[in-house]
């Protein structure tokens, strides 16, 4: 399996860490180990990871989306053969398909 990583992922990743540790630094290091924990469970079984991505009325099977357990956010990620990208860390509130050109470019 390879990995690839979109380049804002890392971003995303960093932005709501530091709004995590505004409020607290144990929380800002519990938000991180939540998204690397959802990354590696991605990377082990990227088929069984997370759910397809709805797109209103039907599902696309390419796109996934794996929940974080304890805080509102999800990691948006592709699965196309023997890949995995992973697209995005998005605040489930978020409209994920705003989020999809993200996927379309890589």
């Amino acid at each position: 399996m390879r990995v690839f990583f979109h380049p804002e992922f890392p971003n995303d990743v960093r932005r709501f860490e530091a709004d995590y540790d505004q409020v607290s630094n144990g929380l800002a290091a519990r938000f991180r180990q939540e998204v690397d924990e959802a990354v590696d469970a991605i990377k082990s079984a990227p088929s069984e990871a997370g759910h397809f991505l709805n797109m209103r009325s039907s599902a696309v099977t390419e796109l996934r989306r794996r929940n974080l357990r304890a805080f509102p956010f999800f990691v948006l990620y592709g699965v196309v053969d023997d890949r995995v990208l992973f697209g995005a860390v998005i605040p489930s509130r978020s409209d994920p398909l705003t989020w999809l050109a993200r996927l379309r470019t890589h």
